[in-house]
């Protein structure tokens, strides 16, 4: 219980006197069934993040019930419009339902599309003056290289590495033919992992066979380490699952090949037979072929985050069913974009309503 308390008031201390960073939250708020995040960084700025679904930023304020000992904390989409995102934030023991640690913060947390959503929240590691470990295993993406029975070549030569991703009590990564999600809880180097959920496509048999392995393997309690850029996990009984910090995404210097553009009504199509849309972003440019003229616009980057200008294309016609109605919504389509990430080669763009602006993947050198 003192442990609670002096929580509790570093939180509210954290608060009242530091400024907000996105790079830098100052409380992380999680659930499982379904899996989800909520990042506080100072009292106006949220982070939401859910299954399959690009992190999504909003904008708010916080107003506080002393007797109750909670606030409840409300914003908008950044730079978007629709409904409340609202979070009742208690300062009371919380379980997480997956471990046997308290953490010092209820959440309940209702969203603009009618969801609602309970859990924990908790001071990160940075912030707080207990121990922690010298290196995170959270914000970078892990590649396997090391799995009980099976050979690292074969894991080398896969078509698709498998990977994972920790961020915010969630985990989420491709396990060899689809991709997984579900929640994880962090105390010091113990690592608690919960069942797993994705998507259920079929593959061949090595593919599966190596995923069916992988998410049994990846379950349950660990002990995990990172030495230089290697994280081991270590279960109770058993050899370890070893992984390789994956290289930080790359958008500028890559030529993107376009598969799918949201058309404007809602819905992301994929381009039409024998045309090829491009794009490439480098030093404040993006460029490309929207399918049948060229295009230039202006560009932003700052992490995660775009800010893309009007575009500017030559004024060729084309023939052929629907090719200039592609281009134009195409290229209102990128104008959107605030969000980008790359994930097993894939460049993804989304609004900052988290709604998807395109696919591309890398054009082959």
């Amino acid at each position: 219980m003192d442990m609670i308390k002096t929580c509790i008031a570093v939180f509210a201390l954290l608060a009242s006197a530091l400024p907000a960073s996105a790079e830098d939250p100052q409380l992380l708020c999680f659930g499982n069934e379904p899996s989800w995040g909520l990042e506080f960084s100072g009292r106006s700025s949220a982070r939401l993040i859910l299954p399959d679904q690009r992190p999504m930023y909003y904008r708010g304020s916080e107003t506080r019930l002393d007797a109750l000992r909670e606030r409840a904390w409300r914003g908008k989409v950044a730079g978007g419009r629709g409904g409340n995102l609202v979070a009742f934030l208690r300062e009371a023991a919380c379980s997480d339902t997956m471990s046997d640690v308290q953490h010092p913060v209820t959440a309940r947390v209702s969203l603009p599309d009618g969801r609602f959503l309970a859990g924990c929240c908790r001071i990160p590691a940075a912030r707080n003056a207990m121990p922690a470990p010298a290196a995170t295993i959270e914000g970078s993406t892990w590649k396997l290289v090391g799995l009980p029975g099976h050979d690292s070549s074969a894991l080398g030569g896969a078509k698709r590495p498998v990977t994972a991703r920790f961020e915010a009590g969630r985990i989420s990564g491709f396990s060899g033919c689809n991709r997984f999600m579900g929640g994880y809880t962090v105390d010091r180097d113990k690592l608690v992992i919960g069942t797993l959920a994705g998507t259920m496509m079929a593959c061949p048999e090595p593919e599966m066979v190596l995923e069916s392995a992988f998410q049994r393997a990846l379950a349950g309690t660990f002990r995990f380490a990172i030495i230089d850029d290697r994280l081991t996990l270590t279960p109770a009984s058993g050899a370890p699952l070893v992984f390789q910090m994956a290289p930080a995404p790359k958008l500028e210097g890559v030529t993107w090949e376009v598969t799918g553009f949201n058309n404007g009504r809602q819905a992301v199509v994929g381009t039409l037979s024998g045309t090829k849309l491009t794009l490439s972003f480098q030093d404040g440019i993006v460029q490309g072929h929207s399918g049948c003229n060229t295009f230039r616009a202006t560009f932003k980057r700052d992490g995660d985050r775009l800010v893309i200008g009007p575009a500017a294309a030559t004024r060729v016609a084309c023939a052929g069913d629907g090719v200039m109605q592609q281009e134009r919504e195409f290229l209102a389509a990128l104008e959107t974009a605030t969000l980008w990430t790359v994930q097993d080669g894939m460049l993804d763009m989304h609004r900052a309503d988290g709604e998807r602006v395109m696919t591309a993947n890398p054009v082959a050198r």
